[in-house]
């Protein structure tokens, strides 16, 4: 790639471990659990989606129960206890074992490194606290202070502004690949992060490398 200046990340799925809530309380959800979570992260996308093409911008907080009420109504899980325990251990996740290294060494080899998320500004900075991971974070950015969600262009043009860096050396890497479409539309570079094997979007915007650990991120780059 063009030598790389600042990467930005993904937080929810790519640094932070998101099915964590689900796995503590897979007693109570049993073999629904994992199903819960797809129909619960797919939901979250087409809901931001949807209200922004209606121009109702709406918190990610809330975007987050709506699906989460969603694919409980779905599985008949009525219990709010168990929605509001998830809900809530959402703020408190793991980083993934090959995060902080990941993130370290791009430090030690003069790369920024920064956060992109829809999700709102003190979930954010709450997570990568928890997580331990808010001192290897050069930036922190969310969407909210666009008012806009990705993939649209606007939220890309925003971190490139605040960086003040040219798009072609910025490096965006995501779990998702929907994620990565909108930022190599927009013009930046990117790693899809593909830790599970998922199959990529069938837009024509991919991704310049597939890696299946953060661990591989300075050969990617």
């Amino acid at each position: 790639m063009t030598k790389i200046k600042a990467c930005v990340f993904n937080a929810y799925g790519t640094l932070l471990d998101t099915f964590l809530p689900f796995e503590e309380y897979s007693d109570q959800l049993g073999d629904k659990a994992l199903v819960i979570y797809k129909l619960w992260r797919g939901k979250r996308l087409q809901y931001s989606s949807q209200l922004s093409l209606m121009d109702r911008y709406t918190s990610y907080e809330t975007i987050r129960k709506y699906a989460l009420d969603f694919a409980c109504d779905v599985h008949g899980i009525t219990d709010e206890g168990i929605k509001k325990n998830i809900l809530e251990a959402h703020g408190k996740l793991k980083c993934y074992d090959d995060t902080k290294e990941a993130l370290t060494t791009l430090k030690d080899n003069g790369i920024a490194t920064t956060v992109l998320s829809n999700g709102a500004p003190q979930s954010l900075r709450t997570a990568v606290e928890h997580a331990g991971i808010d001192n290897l974070l050069d930036r922190i950015f969310s969407t909210e202070q666009v008012r806009a969600y990705k993939p649209s262009p606007a939220v890309y043009e925003y971190v490139e502004e605040q960086l003040g860096i040219p798009r072609s050396k910025i490096c965006f890497l995501s779990s998702n690949s929907w994620d990565i479409a909108g930022a190599v539309s927009y013009g930046f570079r990117s790693v899809w992060v593909n830790r599970f094997g998922r199959t990529a979007e069938r837009l024509p915007y991919k991704a310049d490398m597939e890696i299946t650990s953060l661990a591989d991120i300075l050969s990617a780059l």
